[in-house]
């Protein structure tokens, strides 16, 4: 949660679009997203196909690149994706 405070102190989307994961569903993250103004946008619970494309995206970058990589910073993990 930390991190997210940090990043939402920066910047701020409008709104925050997640699949129904325990991550996404935890009262924690949802209050943090209602008490910063963040409307909450989940796609319908087994709707794996509703963001096809973005999930195949990431799944690509996890499985070509971070599971394989030690980045240590941020700024390591921007210029190894690059």
């Amino acid at each position: 949660m930390t991190c997210l405070k940090r990043a939402f102190s920066r910047n701020k989307p409008e709104i925050m679009n997640s699949d129904q994961g325990s991550h996404f569903t935890n009262p924690d993250y949802i209050k943090l997203l209602e008490e910063t103004g963040i409307r909450i946008s989940m796609d319908g619970k087994g709707q794996a196909l509703d963001n096809v494309r973005t999930e195949r995206f990431f799944r690509s970058i996890k499985y070509d690149d971070l599971y394989i990589n030690d980045y240590l910073t941020p700024r390591e993990l921007r210029k190894g994706i690059n």
